[in-house]
């Protein structure tokens, strides 16, 4: 995601539209931030896994 945000900062407005592959990464990052959950759910899920 960090890289995706800063490809769309340099590519200013044009990070935004569909007609470039920018636009579609900063999409798709996001979906699978969301998707991976919350940090502190991650965390949950992992000490869970540790049993601690």
């Amino acid at each position: 995601m960090d890289n995706a945000r800063e490809a769309t900062q340099i590519f200013g407005g044009y990070g935004f539209m569909n007609e470039y592959a920018v636009a579609r990464h900063w999409r798709d990052a996001k979906i699978l931030e969301i998707g991976e959950g919350t940090s502190e759910v991650q965390r949950m899920l992992i000490a869970r896994e540790l049993r601690l």
